[in-house]
C-alpha cells in the first residue's frame, strides 16, 4: 500500500465507526485555566492516542518521530485544528494529570457502544445471541519503593518488597482476535498498609458498573478457574450475566467429582468433530450443584497428530446439549484467551508498552492506560478492517512492521486537502475480517 492509501485508511476508519469522536473529545474535563492554555484538549488527547497507534516507546519520542511538516500537519488534520506547532509531551502529561479519570474512561466506553449500535459485531455474538467479554487481571507498573498510598506490594524470597499496581480488566473479545476494553477496576490498597487487594474483589465491584454500562446487552463472561465460587455465580445471576468459567478439580472438589460420577450414567452425552488432522471430543453433564446455584460443565478432549491428548473443562449456566457444545467450546470457552494473547500480551509486547511509567502521577497513568486501551482499539479496527485489502500481517510482515510503515508514512507525507475531502466524503463499507 501507498503512504497515501495508509494515512487515509486511519482518517476513514475514525471517520466512519466514530463519526462524533471530535465532539466527544472537545467536552472531555479540562482543568487548566482556560487564560493560559495554547493547545485544545482535543489535540492533546489525540496526541495520546497516537502515541501508542505508532507504539513509541516512550512519551518524548513524541517530539522526534511526530514533529516535522508531515506529522504535524496530519495531526492538525486528524484533531480539525491549526496549530503551527507540535505539542510538548510535558504538556500532555500536565493536561492529564488533571483530568477526571472518567472522562477517558467514558471515551472508551462510548467507542464500544458505537461499534454495538452500528452492528460492527453482531456476527461474532455465541448462539447467535451474547457477546463475550472475558474477565482478566494484569500488573501495570512495578517500583522498588512505595510509589502511592494504594500501591500493592508483594515480599519477594530475598526479603526485598515490590510495589505495584494492577487492573482486572473486562475486555470484548471475538472469535477472530478483537479484544475491547469496556471495564476497568484498579487494585488498591484502601489503608495503605495491611489490606491487600485483590482480582476477586475487585471482581465484586467490576460486574456492577459492566452492567450498568450495558444494561440491555446479552453477555457471557468468560473467567478463569479463580471465580469458580457461588459468590461470584450468585452474582452473574442477580446481573443477568452467563458464564463460561474454566473448571479445576481443585475448585470445585465435590462438583467436579460428581460430573466424572455422573457422566457414566448418560453415555449418549458424547460428541465427536473433527477439523482436519485435529479430532475434538466432547461431554457434558447438566444439573450439578453448588451451594444452591445448579450449573453445566463441559469437556473437550482434543488430539493431534504426534501429541498428547489436550482436556479443557468449563463450568457453565447454559444448558449443554449436543447442538450447542461444540459452539460453547470453541466461540466460547477457549476464547477466554483472546484477553491474553491480543489483549495483555499484545499490549506489553507487541509495541503498546503497557507496563512502562508514561508517567508516575497516579492519575495520569491511568488516563494514559485508557489512552492505550482507544488506541488498541482503532488499530485492530485498521488491521481487520476490508481497507487493507489484506491483513496487515500478510502486507507487511508483522503488526510491528505494519505500525512502523503507519508511522513512516504519518511524519512524512503530506495530503493535498483536496485529496482529503473526496476521500472522506465518499460513503465507505467497512467489513471486520473474521478469520
Amino acid at each position: 500500500m501507498t503512504r497515501q492509501s495508509l494515512i487515509l485508511a486511519v482518517l476513514k476508519t475514525v471517520r466512519h465507526f466514530f463519526p462524533r469522536l471530535q465532539e466527544r473529545l472537545d467536552e472531555l474535563p479540562d482543568r487548566r485555566s482556560p487564560k493560559r492554555i495554547r493547545y485544545p484538549a482535543r489535540v492533546l488527547v489525540w496526541e495520546a492516542i497516537l502515541l501508542f497507534i505508532f507504539q513509541l516507546p516512550a512519551r518524548r519520542r513524541l517530539r522526534f518521530d511526530l514533529n516535522g511538516e508531515g506529522g504535524l500537519a496530519n495531526l492538525n488534520r486528524i484533531a480539525d485544528t491549526h496549530l503551527d506547532h507540535l505539542p510538548h509531551d510535558g504538556t500532555l502529561a500536565y493536561l492529564l494529570k488533571g483530568m477526571p479519570v472518567g472522562g477517558l474512561d467514558g471515551l472508551r466506553v462510548e467507542l464500544a457502544r458505537a461499534l454495538l449500535r452500528k452492528r460492527s459485531l453482531e456476527r461474532f455474538r455465541l448462539l447467535d445471541k451474547f457477546y463475550l467479554v472475558a474477565i482478566d487481571g494484569t500488573w501495570l507498573m512495578t517500583f522498588p519503593e512505595r510509589h502511592c498510598d494504594v500501591c500493592l506490594h508483594q515480599k519477594r524470597s530475598d526479603g526485598s518488597v515490590l510495589y505495584y499496581h494492577a487492573a482486572l480488566e473486562a475486555k470484548l473479545v471475538c472469535p477472530n482476535g478483537l479484544a475491547i476494553s469496556v471495564a476497568t477496576e484498579f487494585l488498591r490498597n484502601t489503608d495503605g498498609e495491611t489490606k491487600q487487594d485483590c482480582e476477586l474483589k475487585a471482581f465484586y465491584r467490576l460486574l456492577p458498573r459492566l452492567r450498568k454500562r450495558f444494561p440491555q446487552l446479552s453477555i457471557c463472561l468468560l473467567m478463569d478457574s479463580l471465580y469458580l465460587n457461588q459468590h461470584v455465580m450468585g452474582l452473574c445471576r442477580r446481573h443477568h450475566c452467563a458464564y463460561i468459567i474454566t473448571f479445576k478439580e481443585g475448585s470445585l472438589p465435590t462438583a467436579y467429582g460428581e460430573f466424572e460420577a455422573l457422566h457414566a450414567l448418560v453415555p449418549d452425552q458424547v460428541h465427536e468433530a473433527k477439523d482436519g488432522d485435529t479430532r475434538r471430543r466432547y461431554r457434558w453433564v447438566n444439573g450439578l450443584n453448588h451451594e444452591g446455584h445448579r450449573f453445566a460443565a463441559f469437556e473437550c478432549v482434543e488430539t493431534r497428530p504426534g501429541e498428547e491428548p489436550t482436556r479443557f473443562l468449563w463450568a457453565t449456566r447454559f444448558e449443554v446439549a449436543r447442538s450447542n457444545v461444540e459452539a460453547l467450546s470453541e466461540k466460547g470457552g477457549r476464547c477466554r484467551w483472546k484477553i491474553e494473547n491480543q489483549g495483555f500480551n499484545m499490549q506489553k509486547r507487541g509495541g503498546y508498552e503497557l507496563e512502562h511509567v508514561y508517567c508516575e502521577d497516579w492519575n495520569a497513568a491511568r488516563n494514559f492506560y485508557f489512552a492505550l486501551q482507544i488506541a488498541h482499539l482503532i488499530r485492530q479496527l485498521i488491521e481487520k478492517g476490508s481497507l487493507l485489502k489484506a491483513s496487515a500481517q500478510a502486507l507487511f510482515g508483522s503488526l510491528r512492521a505494519f505500525g512502523a510503515r503507519l508511522l513512516e508514512a504519518w511524519r512524512t507525507t503530506l495530503l493535498h486537502e483536496d485529496v482529503v475531502e473526496r476521500a472522506l466524503a465518499q460513503r465507505v463499507q467497512i467489513r471486520l475480517d473474521s478469520s
